[in-house]
């Protein structure tokens, strides 16, 4: 079922699990979503038709059975997954403190640069290594996704690695296009692209 749904709608059903898991109501209106997440109501209610849910009622969704019907849709878990942050310049380095994750089950628990002097200056709540020991970590702590922000000419080479190493998943924050194995997802991350999308008429 869930390859039949639009990767938009994807993002979004995806992001109202994480909004419903702060809403405090029993029930919860697509007039409400749209006032919390910013989308349509007929684009709220477009969107949840797509999963297999029947908690649907006069005065709203209930919402304890839509965030079921979520998770259990797109295999959503309350269970630890282990990530690593690759490439320790500007953008690597703010996200060392990023606190995003702190009420995710998504627990970043290492970082690798290849400057080794990066890795020894830099101060993290988790260790920072040389990328030459990424595979040892990475198979050590169980890592599972891997946070890309090396610079592009690195990109490639980093990525190969960071197959090598059996990691399920990537963010890319690089400009270039991964090529990764089918077992392998690419979430790309890029500011350019988000404008882009934004100003077009």
């Amino acid at each position: 079922m869930i390859q039949k749904i639009p990767q938009p709608a994807k993002r979004r059903l995806v992001l109202l699990e994480h909004l419903l898991s702060t809403y405090k109501e029993k029930n919860i209106t697509s007039q409400k979503i749209q006032e919390m997440a910013g989308w349509s109501s007929a684009v709220v209610r477009r969107d949840i038709s797509y999963i297999d849910v029947k908690c649907g009622a006069t005065n709203g969704y209930k919402v304890a059975e839509l965030r079921e019907a979520l998770r259990k849709t797109f295999n959503l878990t309350t269970a630890e997954q282990k990530c690593c942050i690759v490439g320790l310049g500007r953008m690597g380095q703010a996200l060392l403190d990023n606190s995003e994750l702190y009420e995710s089950p998504f627990k970043i628990v290492a970082g690798f640069d290849s400057s080794v002097n990066k890795t020894e200056v830099l101060s993290s709540a988790f260790p920072l290594h040389p990328t030459t020991l990424m595979k040892k970590i990475i198979k050590e702590e169980g890592i599972s996704f891997a946070i890309l922000t090396v610079d592009p000419e690195e990109a490639k080479p980093m990525t190969d690695l960071l197959l090598e190493c059996g990691i399920r998943g990537i963010v890319n924050y690089t400009p270039c296009v991964l090529t990764v194995t089918k077992d392998v997802k690419v979430e790309n991350v890029s500011l350019l692209t988000a404008l882009s999308t934004l100003a077009i008429q």
